[in-house]
């Protein structure tokens, strides 16, 4: 559902002076922050660039994979953690919002629109492989010495089966990983706004939407395994 509404969201953005104006004021604002701040921020704004995001992503790839010891694992879990951005590239050039004026003198500015926020989407994917990952090596520290975490049920007992110990220890690396991803997420939405490029509502919208979207694909991962099993 939410999914389906974010169009109409964005058509409204896009339409409404007002909200224009009252985010534009809020960019202008945070143009009086220090100058180090907008300097890491164009850091992340590389970092966090759909290049700089595929190279992160074939990173924990690798170490997912070293942990897993299965390709088809791996290849399910950058599916959900990945298939968000292009729900945000289809909205962007559906939408088609632009950019806010602040953006209209930075040498960074993309030639995409700007509902939502590519890069934000591009943090959450990140922060999502990390969960994903650490999850993994969870369930390995827990009990699972093959060395192989494929496919879950049949080869690796829930959470549930093998006691409170195993879904203590997962759990625990779980909010780990998420303080981690929501930290990161944090960073490259507040970068965006400091340096202009986005709107508030771009950045809040991406940072919502795209965790939401793997959640889903995790949870029917999820249920089809626990079918199967």
């Amino acid at each position: 559902m939410i999914c389906l509404i974010i169009p109409f969201i964005g058509f409204r953005l896009r339409s409404s002076t007002n909200v224009a104006v009252f985010e534009t004021n809020i960019l202008r604002a945070l143009t009086a922050w220090p100058e180090s701040l907008r300097d890491c921020s164009t850091v992340l704004a590389f970092m966090f660039s759909t290049l700089g995001c595929i190279s992160i992503l074939v990173v924990l790839a690798v170490i997912d994979f070293r942990i897993v010891g299965s390709i088809r694992a791996v290849i399910g879990d950058v599916i959900i953690a990945a298939l968000p951005f292009a729900y945000v590239t289809g909205i962007k050039w559906l939408v088609e919002r632009p950019r806010p004026v602040t953006a209209a003198d930075s040498a960074l500015l993309p030639g995409d629109p700007s509902f939502p926020s590519g890069h934000t989407a591009a943090a959450a994917i990140v922060a999502v492989m990390i969960v994903l990952t650490v999850r993994n090596a969870a369930y390995r520290k827990s009990g699972n010495t093959s060395g192989t975490i494929p496919e879950y049920a049949d080869q690796v007992p829930s959470a549930e089966r093998r006691g409170s110990d195993t879904s203590s220890i997962v759990r625990t690396y779980e909010h780990c990983a998420a303080v981690v991803g929501v930290g990161i997420v944090i960073m490259v939405a507040c970068s965006r706004l400091l340096l202009g490029l986005h709107f508030p509502t771009d950045v809040v919208t991406s940072a919502i939407v795209c965790p939401l979207i793997s959640y889903m694909l995790w949870r029917l991962r999820e249920d089809m395994r626990i079918a199967k099993a």
